[in-house]
This record gives structure tokens, sequence and C-alpha cells, in this order.
């Protein structure tokens, strides 16, 4: 993911009126976390992919809500090609 679609999706959470404020903040202190595109050449692959993989199953059983929304989230980038 490059660092401008970050911001976007970040952007898109912190106005996401549904979304209740723990989980907005869960997410966006996640989406703080994601490597960029130049963070990953850097990283093993498999490495970054874990952490991704088990911070999404943490916030799956914390936050339900939440990754519903990010799904919807997901869907809309996804339709609009990012």
């Amino acid at each position: 993911m490059t660092t401008e679609q970050l911001e976007q999706l970040k952007t898109m959470v912190e106005n996401a009126g549904d979304l209740p404020e723990a989980a907005k903040t869960k997410l966006l202190e996640l989406l703080d976390q994601t490597p960029t595109d130049s963070d990953v050449a850097s990283e093993a692959p498999q490495d970054a992919q874990g952490q991704w993989m088990s911070s999404i199953g943490e916030l799956e059983a914390a936050h339900p809500e939440a990754t519903g929304f990010m799904n919807r989230l997901a869907t809309t980038l996804a339709n609009m090609g990012i």
C-alpha cells in the first residue's frame, strides 16, 4: 500500500460516522503500524504478513462491528480500483 493510499484510508476511518470511537482509535493505531510499500521492501515479506494477520485476528475478536466496517471499506476501495 502506498503512503497516499494509507492516508486516504485513515481519512475514511476518521470520517466514518457509524463507527464507534474505540474502534476508530484501534483501526487508526493499526493503520499507523501498517508498513508502506517502501517499508515492506526492507522487511521479510513473511514477517510483515504474519504480523498483519495477527493484528487483524485480534481486531476481529475485539471489534466485530469495526471489522464489518473495514470489510465494506475494502470493498469500496476495490471498486474504486485502489
